[in-house]
C-alpha cells in the first residue's frame, strides 16, 4: 500500500525546489517548534527564547510567504505554488502554518488596494493579525449578505467602533479572544463598525499599528488545539488613527470581506489537508509496526479498510481545495459557495481522519508520547476557524 500523496508528476524544477524547501522547513523546524509550543504555557510564546521567533525568521528567510517567490508568475501558477507550499506547512504544524498566513494579512490588504502609503508602514516582514470577531459577535460578523442576521448587527451593540472625528479616526472597544496572532502581532487589519456620522449601520476595514497609545492586549488564551497559533483579546481606549488608515467602507467593505473569505476558505482547507496527511502517515507506520494477536494490526482487514478510507478522503478533499484555488486564480467572479465547500469538506475530513488515526493507535493515542492526540485536537479547531462550518454553509446556500 502506497502512502505517496505526491500526485504532481509535472512539477517544474522551480516548483520542486520550493516544495522540497517547504517540506524540510516543515519537518525540521515547524513541527518540533509546534510540539514544544503545544506543551508549553500559552504565555511562553511572549518570551525571547520562544521557538516561534526562530521559526518565523526562518520562514521569512526562505521566502515561504510566496510574495516574492510568486511575483511575475501567471495567476494559476502562483495558485499552484500556494497550495503546494501550504500543504507542506500544514503537514509540519497547522498552528504555525495558519499563524504565518495570518501574519501577512495587513500587508496584503494595503497591497490589494494599491495603497503604497500604507504598504510602506505595513510590511510582509511584520507579524500581522485580523481583528473581526467580538464578544457579542462571532461567525455572524462574516455574514456579509445578511442572510442570517439583519444589518443592524453593526449598530449600537457592536463591541468595537471606529468613529470619524474631523481628520482623525477614534477607536474604542474590544475584539474578542479569537484574534489569531493577537498577543504577538505588530499590526492589525481591523474590521468593525464604522461611525462616519450618518447614524446608519456601516462597517469599515482599517489598518492599525498595535503600538499606539490606548491599545492593550490580553494574555494568550489557553486552547484545546493549534496552540502554536496564539489568540488574545485586543482593547482600544480612544486610540487615534489618521483618516488615511481607513482602507474601505460600505459596499466596498462587503466586497472585501467576501474576497477575504473566498481566498481564506480553500486556503485553510489545503493547510488542514497537510495535517490529515500527517495523521495518515503516522497511522500507517504504526499499523505496520504494532502487533496484536501475534500479527501486525495492519494485517487485520478492518484496519486496512480504515486506512484506505483515510487515504481516499484526504485525496478527495485535497483535489477539491486545489480545484477551487485554481478556478479562482485570476477569476474576476469567484464563487463563494465553491470556496466554502472546500473549507467545510477539508476540515470535516481532517476531523474524521484524525479520529480514525486515534482509533488505530488505540490506548497509546491518548498519551502525549505519541503525536496523534495533538493532531486530533488541532483538527477539531478547523471546523470553527474563520466561521463555523454550519454558518458558512448556510451563507453559501444563500448564493444558490
Amino acid at each position: 500500500m502506497s502512502a505517496d500523496f505526491q500526485v504532481d508528476p509535472d512539477l517544474s524544477e522551480f516548483e520542486r525546489a520550493i516544495v522540497d524547501t517547504a517540506h524540510r522547513f516543515a519537518r525540521d523546524i515547524a513541527r518540533p517548534a509546534g510540539i514544544k509550543m503545544d506543551r508549553s504555557e500559552p504565555e511562553a510564546i511572549l518570551s525571547n527564547d520562544s521557538p516561534y521567533w526562530g521559526a518565523f525568521a526562518k520562514f521569512r528567510e526562505l521566502g515561504l510567504n510566496l510574495r516574492e517567490t510568486s511575483q511575475g508568475l501567471p495567476a494559476k501558477e502562483a495558485a499552484r505554488l500556494k497550495f503546494l507550499v501550504h500543504e507542506e506547512l500544514g503537514w509540519g504544524d497547522l498552528g504555525l502554518g495558519w499563524s504565518f498566513y495570518a501574519a501577512q494579512f495587513p500587508a496584503a490588504l494595503a497591497e490589494a488596494f494599491g495603497r503604497s502609503d500604507l504598504a510602506e508602514q505595513f510590511t510582509y516582514d511584520q507579524i500581522g493579525c485580523w481583528g473581526i470577531t467580538e464578544p457579542n459577535h462571532g461567525s455572524d460578523m462574516l455574514d456579509f449578505t445578511h442572510s442570517l442576521a439583519p444589518p443592524e448587527i453593526g449598530g449600537s451593540k457592536s463591541n468595537c467602533v471606529v468613529a470619524k472625528k474631523g481628520n482623525k479616526l477614534i477607536i474604542n472597544g474590544q475584539k474578542s479572544a479569537w484574534v489569531s496572532n493577537g498577543s504577538i502581532a505588530e499590526t492589525m487589519s481591523l474590521f468593525c463598525r464604522y461611525d462616519e456620522g450618518s447614524g446608519k449601520p456601516n462597517r469599515g476595514a482599517f489598518l492599525v499599528p498595535l503600538n499606539l497609545p490606548g491599545i492593550k492586549k490580553s494574555r494568550p488564551i489557553r486552547k484545546l488545539g493549534v496552540r502554536s497559533l496564539t489568540d488574545s483579546e485586543i482593547y482600544f481606549d480612544n486610540v487615534e488613527l489618521p483618516l488615511s488608515h481607513l482602507v474601505c467602507e460600505g459596499e466596498v467593505y462587503t466586497q472585501t470581506l467576501a474576497g477575504v473569505l473566498i481566498n481564506a476558505n480553500p486556503g485553510m482547507a489545503i493547510f488542514i489537508v497537510g495535517l490529515a496527511r500527517h495523521a495518515f502517515e503516522l497511522a500507517l507506520r504504526y499499523a505496520k509496526e504494532r502487533t496484536q494477536g501475534g500479527r501486525r494490526i495492519f494485517d487485520h482487514q478492518a484496519v486496512r479498510l480504515k486506512l484506505f478510507e483515510m487515504y481516499r478522503k484526504i485525496n478527495a478533499a485535497r483535489a477539491l481545495a486545489r480545484h477551487v484555488l485554481l478556478v479562482h486564480a485570476g477569476n474576476p467572479s469567484p464563487q463563494f459557495q465553491l470556496a466554502v465547500s472546500a473549507k467545510v469538506t477539508g476540515t470535516q475530513m481532517a476531523l474524521e481522519v484524525t479520529n480514525a488515526a486515534f482509533e488505530i493507535f488505540g490506548g497509546n493515542a491518548q498519551t502525549s508520547e505519541y503525536p496523534v492526540e495533538k493532531l486530533v485536537r488541532d483538527a477539531r479547531l478547523g471546523t470553527i476557524a474563520d466561521g463555523t462550518n454550519d454558518v458558512l454553509s448556510l451563507m453559501a446556500a444563500s448564493h444558490f
